[in-house]
């Protein structure tokens, strides 16, 4: 009897370690089913992003020397802009329209809230809300026509409009709503007609003026990052065509007050140079396990340029 109850007891704890494992395979299939939504969700905001920056590019592109038809998109911003062009665009004169605090605050959510335009940058944003102009529409006025050749986004301050496809409504939409945002970002025809319902007020931007400001953000922002490059020591031996490859693949980051950009004993493989702000480097005492304050640093300076070298072990944070 007592063998059996063994053989009974070490059954049933190889059941309940069956039990758990097949707990434990669920609970990893989930979690990798979580990461393979995640990684398509980032890969589908990468593809927005680029699809708002290239109708932007091609027009540089197009002024660039080299003619080079396979560029990426941060290659057909910067690729080594002349001085010619970012002395044009930085002093053309784009308009300016006043707002209420309120009406601007509806335009900067509205794009933030738009998955086509959100990835934009602030100063980008800003701009285009200080360039858009007001418009006004009787009730059962066609804004969009399907069909048509599209020049103008809206953002939609007052009032409701109706969106239909082949004559099959798609939806209505209200105040805080961006549409006809295709045309700008893709210089396609008009996906959709967009009518009014009621009298709506509308705020509107046209392409020229939203290509000008994309063209103009990354072209000084690239000869920005090239100043920047050039001060660093273990650059300067570098050619302008490096440091300009260099420039096209940097990505600007935003840190809050307070938050750790890299801590000690992480492995590095970023590098960093501050453009605006000031950070703290601090080690911390292996005595007493405190941070050490070691420096500061602010706009222009740099850290972490042996990741660019291989990688390396952070050993101040």
């Amino acid at each position: 009897m007592g063998t059996l109850r063994d053989l009974q007891y070490a059954l049933q704890e190889k059941i309940e370690e069956l039990r758990q494992r097949d707990a434990l395979i669920d609970e990893l299939e989930l979690e990798l089913d979580q990461k393979d939504e995640l990684i398509q969700k980032l890969q589908n905001e990468l593809d927005k992003y680029r699809s708002v920056i290239k109708p932007a590019t091609q027009q540089v592109h197009k002024a660039s020397a080299l003619q080079e038809q396979h560029r990426t998109k941060r290659q057909a911003i910067s690729g080594e802009p002349t001085a010619f062009d970012i002395h044009e665009l930085s002093h053309v004169t784009l308009p300016f329209y006043p707002k209420s605090p309120q009406s601007k605050g509806l335009i900067k959510e509205a794009i933030l809230d738009n998955d086509f335009m959100k990835n934009l940058e602030l100063s980008q944003i800003q701009e285009i809300v200080d360039c858009m102009y007001p418009v006004e529409y009787a009730t059962d006025s066609c804004i969009i026509k399907e069909g048509d050749v599209g020049s103008l986004v809206y953002v939609m301050e007052d009032g409701k409009v109706e969106v239909t496809k082949e004559s099959m409504k798609l939806c209505t939409m209200g105040p805080g709503k961006v549409f006809g945002e295709l045309a700008i970002l893709y210089n396609c025809t008009r996906t959709a007609t967009v009518k009014t319902l009621t009298n709506v007020k509308l705020w509107a931007i046209d392409r020229q003026c939203f290509q000008t400001i994309m063209m103009r953000t990354g072209l000084i922002k690239h000869a920005e990052y090239m100043e920047f490059l050039k001060s660093v020591p273990t650059f300067q031996g570098l050619s302008e065509e490096i440091l300009s490859k260099l420039a096209d693949v940097m990505e600007e980051t935003h840190y809050g007050d307070g938050e750790y950009i890299i801590r000690q004993g992480a492995r590095g493989d970023t590098f960093f140079i501050i453009s605006k702000g000031k950070v703290n480097v601090t080690r911390e005492d292996s005595s007493n396990d405190m941070p050490v304050y070691l420096r500061g640093l602010g706009k222009g300076d740099w850290f972490g340029e042996k990741a660019l070298q291989g990688g390396y072990v952070v050993e101040e944070r």
